[in-house]
């Protein structure tokens, strides 16, 4: 597998070359020569910034398929992606109104283009965003991947975890069909049993006095923490976390370190 791994990346920086050194590119990037030496490289680093978002080196050793646990942290960032395309198209669409988001969804379902595929492409890529952060977590834990000098990148983790949870709960109220009736009168209970603060909590998340009658209030918030608030959380923390691993450098597996 990791020979088969590796000749997929020597093909790729084959083509990679190819191409930097065709003249649509030359035309449109004004770079006629390839960096030869590691001081070339690092400047290109310096001065691209797509190139800069990744360490100027990696042990090829990070890279096992197998240590990285089959790139969950990948398919989780790939996941959020088809996650914002497919939420804007359902946009388009949906209404966050008590008395219509039931139908809006339906219609979604029933009468707009690829509207089934588009909704069910979201749904179940929230699912599995779920499941590929957790296994990411577990193994970044399992790996020993959190200790110094990562202690706070792993901290940026929980709260990716967190607000992907956060991402999937709020989805499941946006229906607003007895599954996100019940999921926000939850989302209440909770709210108002905070300790000290439950009334602003409860008042700040579903602007209801009480959980008995959740209102259009209540879904205008979750609509606007669903589809605003968490992907702002999101998109910066990601980019921290990126940051992070910029500076960090990628892992070593353990049994093979210094």
């Amino acid at each position: 597998m990791d020979l088969f791994f590796y000749g997929l990346i020597d093909r790729w920086v084959l083509l990679q070359q190819q191409i930097r050194r065709s003249s649509v590119w030359i035309s449109i990037f004004r770079r006629e020569h390839l960096p030869q030496t590691e001081t070339d490289f690092l400047a290109m680093n310096r001065k691209n910034f797509f190139v800069h978002i990744l360490p100027a080196t990696i042990d090829k050793r990070s890279l096992r398929i197998t240590y990285s646990w089959f790139w969950m942290g990948v398919i989780a960032f790939w996941l959020f992606v088809i996650l914002v395309v497919t939420g804007i198209y359902l946009m388009f669409y949906y209404v966050p109104s008590v008395e219509r988001a039931f139908d809006t969804v339906r219609q979604i379902i029933n009468q707009v283009t690829l509207g089934r595929f588009i909704r069910n492409l979201h749904k179940w890529a929230g699912e599995f965003m779920v499941l590929a952060v957790f296994l990411h977590m577990l193994r970044v834990f399992y790996t020993g991947a959190y200790q110094k000098p990562r202690e706070f990148n792993w901290v940026i983790g929980i709260f990716l975890f967190l607000i992907t949870i956060m991402f999937a709960f709020s989805g499941y109220i946006l229906p607003w069909d007895q599954l996100g009736y019940y999921a926000a009168k939850i989302a209440c209970n909770i709210a108002e049993n905070v300790p000290f603060a439950g009334d602003q909590v409860r008042q700040a998340l579903l602007g209801v006095s009480d959980c008995n009658n959740l209102n259009q209030f209540s879904l205008l918030r979750w609509y606007v923490i669903h589809v605003f608030l968490l992907p702002v959380l999101m998109v910066l923390l990601i980019a921290i976390h990126f940051w992070r691993i910029r500076k960090d450098e990628y892992t070593i597996p353990p049994e093979e370190g210094a």
